[in-house]
């Protein structure tokens, strides 16, 4: 499970970097807070979307939930991180980025085993990439790139995946493409997504941030009405 409680991170101009506060403390005056006191869980196999306006905290929630994941004995992490496809792409083939999928398990000094490569392969076809494999990432459109960082998170073993905005840049039928693959992988998904209506039957809970916090948590459909009833309010201020 993943799971945070009582968080609180803001960012000090006179420090670089994020900074988390303890329990029950308080960011220094001036600092600018991306999260207040949080309580999160998420359970093993709940497909999560977290939405709110720019700026609510949804990439830092993903971020904290990433820090406290355990790794399992073996080096497979609890869970895995992919950035929204804004964030620039190595000059790698999609087999040698998915490869890297595998670095928890490797020591520095020892090449990836059968058994590495054999995942490689099985985390690509299973995403239906086999004719990207010999391709560059920097060379690849935006659902392209959304399979390949999806390998690359089967790769390493993680029972969880955090997606900041995946569907971002992507038509229509390749988010309906997007989502019924991240279906068939099976695993724990909390997803960023500015994309609506969300798609149905998807996502078993939402989570509404806003200025930080977590203004609603619950069934999708609850959650997004209440998300549009406070942005129409807004806008009739």
């Amino acid at each position: 499970m993943l799971e945070l409680a009582h968080r609180t991170v803001f960012f000090d101009p006179r420090r670089a970097g994020a900074r988390v506060c303890a329990p029950g403390g308080r960011p220094p005056e001036g600092a600018r807070v991306a999260l207040c006191d949080v309580s999160l869980a998420v359970a093993p196999g709940e497909r999560m979307a977290v939405i709110g306006p720019n700026g609510a905290g949804k990439t830092t929630l993903l971020g904290e939930l990433a820090r406290v994941a355990d790794a399992e004995a073996d080096g497979t992490p609890g869970c895995v991180f992919v950035p929204s496809d804004d964030e620039p792409m190595p000059a790698l083939t999609v087999r040698d980025y998915v490869m890297l999928g595998r670095t928890p398990r490797l020591s520095a000094w020892r090449r990836p085993a059968p058994a590495d490569e054999a995942a490689v392969d099985a985390a690509i076809a299973s995403v239906g990439a086999e004719a990207l494999a010999r391709r560059r990432m920097d060379a690849l459109s935006s659902g392209e790139l959304r399979r390949a960082s999806i390998a690359f998170a089967l790769a390493t073993g993680a029972p969880a995946l955090l997606l900041d905005e995946p569907t971002a840049h992507i038509d229509a039928a390749g988010r309906a493409a997007f989502f019924e693959l991240l279906r068939r992988i099976g695993r724990t998904i909390v997803m960023t997504i500015h994309e609506f209506p969300l798609p149905r039957g998807f996502f078993t809970r939402a989570v509404l941030l806003r200025e930080g916090r977590i203004a609603a948590d619950g069934a999708p459909a609850e959650v997004m009405s209440r998300y549009l009833d406070d942005t129409q309010e807004e806008c009739e201020r």
